[in-house]
């Protein structure tokens, strides 16, 4: 039986194709390391998930923090940058069994380049509704001003 390169390669694809299904099939079975979870790595690695936005007057961030409250989380702004620390515990209660974690205890740290100025003495942090909304507002240098042109 005489098989070329073009086969041998095909195969090989096919393979690769079946391993990389089977991996995605069970890449959420509760016995597989954490490890082999590619895409529980890598959203345990940015969370909480931020959005950023800016009005005309601060720089918002929006964190989703669910389940923690206002003792739980920090918000530090240090030279340019804004950080948000926390932690997220899940203790079992006296007696109890476990049989199912996937909310499990998470400690964070986030670090953000401020996009321009801000005045740090205004900054305020507010939690609701597992959102925390840290507003930073812009520093009076950096608002823009209107300058009158007078007629000379």
């Amino acid at each position: 039986m005489n098989i070329g390169w073009r086969d041998l390669s095909e195969a090989l694809r096919t393979f690769d194709f079946i391993n990389r299904q089977a991996e995605y099939v069970f890449e959420d079975w509760p016995g597989l390391p954490f490890e082999r979870r590619p895409h529980l790595a890598s959203a345990r690695a940015v969370w909480p998930a931020v959005n950023v936005f800016e009005t005309k007057e601060a720089f918002v961030y929006k964190a989703e923090v669910p389940g923690l409250a206002e003792g739980d989380v920090g918000v530090h702004v240090e030279d340019d940058t804004l950080i948000l620390r926390g932690e997220r515990k899940s203790p079992v209660p006296e007696g109890y069994t476990v049989h199912l974690r996937e909310r499990g205890p998470i400690a964070f740290t986030r670090k953000f380049p401020l996009p321009g100025r801000v005045d740090a003495e205004g900054v305020t942090a507010a939690l609701k509704d597992g959102v925390l909304t840290v507003t930073l507002p812009k520093s009076r240098d950096a608002l823009p001003r209107q300058i009158a042109v007078k007629a000379g």
